[in-house]
């Protein structure tokens, strides 16, 4: 038994892999139980892999990053030829909005999310000249565009990284529910965290229509997808959950993903913009940047709760995502076989 497991830990390829930016520096970083092999490529598949470190044994290896405009994914190779693929999560844009690639993730069937075929996305009217060079690389095809028509409208999407399918639905934001947890003049953070739980229990639900349009272009091997709202962490996270579900990632993993976007944005920050304060008083957004700070906090986080919140309804909707993603977005077992295919190796 020992001999057995002593094997199966030295064919086990690196773990624990991820890159991060330090100063325009790759630093790519990894476990694993023997010396490693590192290459760059400027595909997830590394054909055109270059070896930039050879029996690489310090879990650890920075190099620079000399083309801006190219996507660049690591392939850490052990000595049994064991192998990951890893990459930026956060796409590295001037003026992009938690722009990142759902990527890397292992399933507990033991698959790992392709990198490069879903991404996630807050609001896209800032990106720079240089932001749309970089992701012209990515060759995204379609975009689900959450957003209400006027959050479109003051913040359009004017892509211009090659041709894709812009898909958008013509509605607006109710944002009653939130205002009304203020109704009897009494304001706190605990009202606005309660106010959120609310809200990512009714998303499902009140998104299902749009999610299960963004779920068909999966299926129909319309990839790579990206999907956005405005923040790139609600109705997004959301979704984000979802697909992440459907894959069969772990229940702590999806969590950790969606917090994430409280490392990437100062959402408080923005919030404190001359565009975000000078809103229109029928601006559904208007009456947040009226409100304390303190109660302001929790309506800009991406609480873990919350989105817990989001599996609790549903799991005692339905007793399972799987359910719900079947009975409500009308996913079939065939699609969700079609969507593994199109996201998993």
């Amino acid at each position: 038994m020992f001999a057995l497991t002593l094997a199966l830990a030295l064919t086990a390829a690196p773990q624990n892999a991820s890159v991060t930016l330090d100063n325009d520096q790759y630093v790519i970083e990894w476990t694993a139980q023997t010396p490693v092999d590192v290459y760059i490529a400027a595909s997830p598949t590394g054909e055109d892999a270059q070896l930039v470190s050879d029996d690489d044994s310090d879990g650890t290896h920075t190099m620079p990053r000399s083309d801006t405009n190219d996507r660049a994914y690591f392939m850490l190779r052990d000595q049994t030829g064991a192998e990951t693929v890893t990459a930026l999560r956060l796409l590295p844009l001037e003026g992009g909005r938690n722009f990142r690639d759902l990527g890397g993730y292992q399933t507990r069937d033991g698959q790992t999310v392709e990198w490069g075929k879903i991404y996630r996305s807050g609001v896209m009217n800032t990106l720079t000249a240089n932001d749309y060079r970089y992701l012209s690389g990515l060759g995204i095809s379609v975009i689900c565009d959450f957003r209400a028509v006027s959050e479109r409208d003051s913040e359009p999407t004017n892509w211009q990284a090659g041709e894709i399918d812009y898909v958008a639905w013509d509605y607006e934001m109710d944002l009653s529910a939130f205002m009304s947890a203020f109704a009897d003049g009494e304001m706190s953070a605990e009202r606005s965290r309660q106010a959120m739980m609310g809200f990512y229990r009714q998303t499902p639900y009140e998104f299902a229509d749009r999610y299960a349009v963004m779920f068909d272009r999966l299926a129909s091997g319309d990839v790579p997808l990206a999907f956005n709202c405005s923040a790139g962490k609600d109705r997004t996270g959301v979704a984000a959950a979802l697909i992440l579900s459907l894959l069969d990632v772990d229940r702590e993993t999806i969590v950790a993903d969606y917090a994430l976007s409280d490392d990437y944005v100062d959402y408080m920050a923005e919030m404190q913009t001359p565009q975000a304060t000078e809103t229109a008083e029928d601006d559904p957004m208007h009456a947040f940047t009226q409100l304390p700070p303190e109660v302001v906090a929790p309506f800009m986080a991406s609480h873990p709760d919350y989105i817990r919140a989001m599996f609790d309804q549903i799991e005692t909707d339905h007793g399972d995502v799987q359910t719900y993603l079947r009975e409500v977005v009308g996913v079939t077992d065939a699609e969700r076989e079609a969507i593994r295919n199109a996201l998993l190796r």
